[in-house]
């Protein structure tokens, strides 16, 4: 900033050299050194000293083709009101005017007073706390205020914005007193109740004050990094109040159509992301439910049979472990991947010839083990069914709690034998009762 303003009075004393205004010149050649001393400043105020010595220019006052020249320049840097100066601990000069030195004199009397440090009512709306805050930070920035105490007067101001402008601190405020960012400083470093805890941009953070902004770079995000001609709102806007610190970045004149339907965009983005995170569980249980057929996909299926002799189904066929019977299509059998991998079938009389190479097929072997597991639960199916017939024969033989009930027919039901039941015995040592 400050190589900037000396390189801004070197060039107006070059300005006013060349009008032949000797004097203005002088002085803003002498301020360009003060500011920020350079080699090109430094060789023309020696060089207009010397002039001004020797009187080979006008030292009276400019003339008045220089005037407006002079009167617009001294704008940039003070009011019209009577300038003080003094000088800092390096030397160098320092103008500041009667007013810069009380606007900092009441900020400082304001203290811890943040509603008496931006001139505002507790009742301010934020779009007023917020046009406060713009007025004093012009009014007290360092750059252009360079009364005693001004920096300490721009960083109370920056702090007082910080916290009337964001809801939950302006409460804790309101409540306690004080600074809420002393007082909860460790609850705010996680990020819950902190207007910057979302602020990316290369912000310096101030030791001893948590995760506070530095007034600079707020100044600047308020500014866009300008001075003095800066409009509000032509540079980046920030949003504050909880929770977060949100910046939406708007070009200068864009309208305010432009700013919502940025900010339409941004909300659907928000929604879209909710919307597939509420679709992410349903989406892992249909990826795991196909992942569990994918082995059915690259399987072949087992040879169609029945446990009866059909018109299509007349090949009969016995299981090699425990001898189930069952029948097959002679022609389909033939050409099925079991069949044709290891076996060469041949229709005869309606049967399919096994040889000895047939037994030594793994698939076939296996399918032949889940007919028997079939035939096991047809077997279940059929004996679990004639034991329920049988046990209501007897009840009904029984008669009423034993009232005209049959001995005789009793004993010849629960004598009884069924075939279902007998070869599940038999080929797989189940036996219901």
């Amino acid at each position: 900033m400050d190589a900037e303003e000396a390189r801004k009075a070197l060039d107006l004393a070059r300005k006013h050299d060349m009008n032949g205004n000797t004097e203005a010149a002088l002085k803003w050649a002498r301020k360009s050194v003060a500011i920020y001393s350079t080699p090109e400043a430094m060789a023309l105020f020696t060089r207009l000293k010397e002039k001004g010595a020797q009187g080979g220019g006008d030292a009276t006052g400019p003339s008045s083709a220089a005037k407006p020249s002079m009167e617009e320049s001294e704008s940039i840097y003070a009011s019209t009101s009577t300038k003080t100066t003094s000088v800092d601990s390096d030397g160098h000069k320092k103008e500041y005017t009667e007013k810069q030195v009380d606007i900092v004199r009441r900020v400082k009397r304001a203290g811890g007073d943040f509603y008496a440090v931006l001139d505002i009512q507790k009742t301010a709306t934020d779009s007023e706390v917020k046009k406060s805050y713009r007025k004093l930070a012009l009014q007290l920035h360092p750059d252009k205020n360079r009364a005693p105490g001004a920096d300490e007067a721009f960083k109370l101001v920056s702090k007082a914005f910080t916290v009337l402008s964001d809801k939950d601190k302006r409460a804790l405020y309101d409540r306690y007193g004080g600074d809420p960012d002393s007082r909860f400083g460790t609850a705010q470093a996680s990020g819950a109740a902190n207007p910057f805890s979302q602020f990316q941009g290369g912000a310096r953070m101030r030791p001893g004050m948590g995760t506070e902004i530095d007034p600079e770079d707020l100044f600047n995000m308020f500014f866009g990094g300008g001075m003095g001609g800066a409009q509000f709102g032509g540079g980046p806007m920030f949003s504050f109040g909880g929770p977060g610190f949100r910046t939406h970045y708007y070009r200068p004149g864009a309208s305010a159509n432009g700013a919502r339907a940025r900010q339409a965009g941004q909300q659907q983005n928000s929604n879209q992301t909710a919307m597939w995170f509420q679709l992410l569980p349903i989406a892992i249980l249909l990826f795991f439910t196909i992942l569990s057929y994918l082995p059915n996909l690259f399987s072949v299926s087992d040879p169609d049979f029945r446990w009866r002799a059909t018109s299509l189904h007349r090949a009969q066929r016995t299981t090699h472990d425990r001898g189930v019977l069952y029948y097959v299509d002679p022609v389909s059998f033939a050409k099925h991947p079991y069949v044709t991998s290891s076996t060469t079938s041949s229709r005869n009389g309606g049967n399919v010839q096994r040889f000895s190479k047939e037994k030594s097929s793994p698939e076939l072997r296996a399918f032949e083990r889940r007919v028997e597991e079939s035939w096991m639960k047809e077997l279940y199916r059929q004996c679990e069914h004639a034991q329920e017939y049988k046990r209501r024969r007897i009840v009904d033989a029984q008669g009423f709690f034993g009232f005209g009930g049959d001995r005789e027919k009793i004993a010849k039901i629960q004598a009884e034998v069924y075939e279902s039941c007998e070869q599940l015995e038999r080929l797989y040592g189940i036996r219901l009762t």
